[in-house]
Order: C-alpha cells, then structure tokens, then sequence
C-alpha cells in the first residue's frame, strides 16, 4: 500500500466513525425531543457534522426528518456539508491521479 492508499483509507475511515457519531447524536436528539427531554445543543451536533459526520447527519436528518425544515440549521449544515463535499472530490482526484500514475 502505497502513501495516497494509506491517506485515502484514513480519510474514509474518519469520514465513516464521524458520520456513525453524528448519525447517532440525530438520532438520539430526536428521542430526546419526542420525550420532551434536554437536547443535544445544536453547537454540538454542527461539531460532529464539521469534523466530519456532514454524510450521517444528513442520512439521520432525512430518515427521522429531524432538523429539516430550521432554516438556520440547515444553513450552517448545507455550508458544512459542501466543504466536505468538495474537500472529498478534490482528495478522490488526487488518490486517482496518484494510482494512474503509479
């Protein structure tokens, strides 16, 4: 394995624990709400989305329609989410490069 292989394998693997983590904050946020108990701060869950669960929170959003339609919400989680997004296109297009040419 090669140093982009190995980069690649971490960054997906960091994509994949902080999506679980924030697919589960969602998740339990919204149990909390239906129970009408104290919540995850919104600070937190923007947190987990920004290190790097933009991918599970936006599944556990749209699964249990929670935070959906807060606009304020979702404006800091649509800003967060296409920085990831584009940091994820452009590190694909480095790894692809970077096996062609090995």
């Amino acid at each position: 394995m090669n140093t982009f292989d190995l980069a690649m394998s971490v960054f997906v693997g960091w994509q994949l624990v902080w999506s679980l983590v924030a697919f589960l904050a969602v998740w339990h946020d919204k149990s909390l709400a239906t129970a009408h108990r104290w919540r995850i701060s919104e600070d937190r869950l923007h947190r987990y989305e920004f290190w790097g669960g933009w991918l599970g929170s936006g599944l556990a959003q749209q699964l249990w329609r929670h935070k959906t339609s807060k606009e304020s919400y979702q404006r800091v989680y649509k800003r967060t989410a296409l920085v990831w997004l584009i940091t994820s296109v452009v590190i694909l297009g480095i790894w692809m490069v970077a096996r062609l040419n090995a």
